[in-house]
């Protein structure tokens, strides 16, 4: 429920306008303060607050959908991140150590649990190994992480506003796109092949740099990826119940969230559903 906590924010920030809208903020802010202290309301201000002022005012701007949802998610992350390294500054820890300590403790539950079940001394040494391996590099990508988390809460909220204001109301504040028809920049192709040879060839921050970067381009391609199989699942029009057994089939394997990012990918030449404006030369 959290991921959906800027929707009634945002929803009466379109409905009686910004000083009310920032009137509740305040009044959110003041309540949790009381209750879990300041840095916790701090870090809801940041991460939903934010998110939900930039994301009522682009709509009420009628901006497209896929700008309001880039810049509230990129605004909101980026003050998230800014004000999670001024408050662990006060502890004399960095971020990454801080994230690094919390996914060592998560994995640490999960070896325990995983023991209780399993006597193979070998797998369990081996899991550990990885954990020690892998667990260094998951910490060194929080920033993408932060951004990913945004751009879903983002996302997610764009999408319910979207359908309930619409039925209250009208669909004339936001964009006639559908997400069937949403088309990655195309020059976001040279930001993953980037990220990609810092992240592979690099060393030290750069590698870091690159991991980051490759993380979030990569969710953005595979957002359409997405997008070209909603179009076609539309346009053979498929049962609902078989679109949520595919999504289901799709999160599941990692093979086939690689092979939606790909396809994301080779849409930029191979154009699957032949919405692309042609070149020039093509034209001709």
């Amino acid at each position: 429920m959290a991921l959906l906590s800027p929707f009634p924010l945002v929803f009466i920030f379109l409905q009686r306008g910004k000083q009310v809208a920032l009137v509740l903020m305040s009044l959110i802010f003041g309540v949790l303060w009381f209750l879990v202290g300041q840095d916790q309301a701090l870090l809801f201000m940041a991460e939903y607050a934010v998110m939900a002022l930039v994301l009522g005012e682009m709509i009420q701007g009628r901006y497209p959908g896929d700008w309001c949802i880039g810049v509230s998610s990129l605004v909101s992350a980026g003050v998230s991140i800014i004000l999670l390294v001024a408050l662990l500054g006060n502890q004399e820890t960095t971020v990454q150590d801080f994230f690094e300590k919390q996914i060592r403790a998560h994995f640490v539950q999960s070896i325990e649990t995983f023991e209780s079940v399993e006597k193979n001394k070998a797998e369990i040494a081996e899991l550990k190994a990885f954990v020690d391996k892998t667990v260094g590099g998951f910490a060194s990508a929080y920033p993408a992480f932060v951004f990913v988390g945004s751009l879903i809460s983002a996302i997610a909220n764009y999408a319910l506003l979207r359908i309930v204001w619409g039925r209250i109301y009208s669909s004339e504040l936001f964009s006639e796109g559908t997400f069937a028809e949403w088309i990655c920049p195309e020059n976001f192709i040279w930001g993953f092949i980037a990220a990609s040879a810092a992240w592979f060839l690099g060393h030290g921050i750069i590698a870091d740099v690159g991991l980051n970067l490759f993380i979030v381009v990569f969710v953005i391609y595979f957002a359409q990826g997405m997008s070209i199989m909603v179009h076609f699942l539309k346009a053979r029009k498929v049962p609902i119940f078989l679109w949520l057994f595919l999504f289901i089939i799709i999160f599941a394997q990692p093979l086939f969230i690689g092979l939606i990012a790909g396809m994301g990918v080779f849409d930029i030449w191979a154009d699957f559903r032949k919405i692309r404006n042609p070149m020039p030369s093509e034209e001709a």
